[in-house]
């Protein structure tokens, strides 16, 4: 008997849940992509056409759905009658699909492969690129800006708002609920008013998947549909409670009457707010002091984790973009996006044996005007006329294999960096917040500018006093009464970086945690 896999995956993402500037849109949105590629939806729009879950459904996860048939006609059919109704009840949203013999001969991950590529040839020769946004007449929508429609949601949308609702209750501490409007996630009007956008990415997940199909070369169809179903189902179930811990361990931090004085919470709404949580693709925002940290934490819970299927644990990278809650959310977004795909590349630097897979790091960037294209159109602003890096992140957060630990330098380990960012925002009495803040912009004009500003301001004791003590001892000096020399520069990769722009540039945008 033939088999005939079909794939479905939703086209354009990003620009269909951020297509509205409302924070409730996009996380509807989001909900409404992992809806209509998820088993319910397809099983409830196709069971009257002899529709089984148990027989037709492969797995749905990485940003796909994949479907088998025994009758190519019957499978082209249900998936006529599935995509129509996901373009009757989600206006807007653009969905690929194609179907394809199951060659026997072949192993289950050739089979897969070959769907997936056809797909993406699919994709690249689309008929309609370019569509009629509007025809002059109508009145546009302020938050899309595209053509308004009658106030009416679909049965299925409407449904979709209820399982949304349901499902943020699950993601937000007892006694807290969630934030629809940024501006509710905490902080000062017109002061600290700022959001971190947080985007995380698990790491190596394709290589993973790569070696689950080695595994399988000689399965059954029936096993390795099996085995892929679960690989699937965990990942997505690992990730969210990752994130549910996170949330948690969060509320309980800002339990403490300090953190919680400082983010001056409003009504008990929670100072994060997931947006995105489909399988290892998470984005979520915060009060704009504690998105690193969130980071950190998400990423320290992840860790703990193994996926039952392959029995792997898991490693990810984050970028969190700060900026004020005015700022468009989908450029904040974007720039998150680059940063943790700098802070994975980064990992492949230093650990290539595994393509950085190993390395879980973050790296950020404060916004306090108006952001550039691209990540290295803003990093070229920090660097200064001597060819001085200013800056030294991203920071690594865990690994893998604690024999990694041995190939990062101490200062590009997060937890260090933590350290010094905690003892600098601490050194008011001793030099006073205003003369620290202006070493920045001393640091901006190269290593001399730095030594005499340092020295007109008696603050040569300043790095040594406050930063990256915990490993940077001078064991002969220990117990002498002498002073403990720590550079303001390091040498890395063969570029000279500065040990304090980072700490000195977030302290007033972060809060630890």
């Amino acid at each position: 008997m033939d088999r005939y896999l079909a794939i479905l995956e939703v086209s354009q993402k990003q620009a269909y849940i951020f297509g509205s500037n409302k924070v409730r849109d996009n996380i509807v949105n989001s909900t409404i992509i992992a809806y209509v590629l998820g088993e319910d939806y397809i099983e409830k729009v196709l069971s009257k056409f002899g529709y089984d879950k148990e027989k037709n459904m492969v797995y749905s996860g990485g940003g796909h759905t994949i479907l088998e048939f025994s009758d190519i006609d019957v499978g082209k059919s249900m998936i006529k009658e599935l995509t129509e109704q996901i373009y009757r009840n989600f206006n807007g949203l653009e969905v690929f699909a194609t179907i394809m013999l199951y060659v026997e001969e072949e192993s289950v991950g050739n089979n897969l492969k070959k769907l997936v590529k056809q797909l993406e040839k699919k994709k690249s020769i689309r008929k309609s690129a370019f569509k009629q946004g509007s025809y002059g007449i109508e009145q546009p929508d302020a938050n899309t800006l595209k053509p308004k429609c009658v106030d009416t949601d679909s049965e299925e949308k409407l449904k979709v708002k209820e399982i949304e609702n349901k499902e943020a209750k699950s993601f937000y501490p007892d006694k807290f609920k969630p934030a629809y409007e940024f501006e509710k996630l905490g902080g000062k009007k017109n002061d600290s008013n700022f959001i971190a956008v947080v985007h995380i990415d698990g790491n190596g997940m394709g290589k993973r998947v790569e070696a689950l199909y080695k595994e399988l070369k000689n399965a059954s169809w029936d096993e390795a549909k099996k085995r892929l179903y679960t690989f699937s189902r965990c990942i997505d179930k690992d990730f969210k409670d990752s994130y549910r811990e996170m949330a948690d361990e969060v509320a309980k931090r800002i339990s403490d009457k300090e953190i919680c004085k400082e983010l001056e919470l409003i009504e008990n709404y929670f100072p994060v707010r997931h947006i995105i949580t489909a399988g290892d693709d998470i984005c979520f925002v915060t009060e704009g002091r504690i998105g690193i940290e969130c980071a950190r934490i998400f990423i320290e819970k992840l860790s703990e984790k193994t996926n039952e299927e392959d029995k792997k644990g898991y490693t990810a990278c984050a970028g969190v973009c700060i900026v004020h809650c005015k700022y468009p959310f989908f450029r904040a977004y974007e720039l998150a996006e680059m940063l943790c795909s700098n802070a994975k590349a980064y990992g492949a630097e230093i650990s290539p044996e595994d393509n950085g897979s190993g390395i879980s790091s973050v790296d950020w960037h404060v916004e306090f005007g108006e952001l550039q294209d691209s990540l290295a159109e803003i990093r070229k602003e920090h660097v200064v006329g001597d060819g001085t890096e200013l800056e030294l992140r991203p920071y690594v957060i865990k690994v893998s294999d604690e024999s990694k630990w041995k190939k990062i330098n101490e200062y590009k380990k997060y937890e260090n960096f933590k350290n010094t960012i905690n003892s600098i925002q601490k050194c008011e009495k001793d030099y006073g917040i205003g003369k620290v803040k202006g070493l920045r912009a001393a640091l901006k004009q190269g290593e001399t500018s730095v030594k005499n500003y340092m020295h007109f301001y008696k603050m040569n004791d300043f790095i040594s006093d406050y930063t990256y003590r915990d490993f940077n001892l001078d064991k002969e000096k220990i117990f002498t009464g002498a002073k403990l020399e720590i550079p303001a520069y390091i040498e890395l990769d063969g570029k000279k970086h500065s040990v304090i722009f980072d700490a000195i540039e977030l302290m007033d945008t972060y809060i630890s945690l």
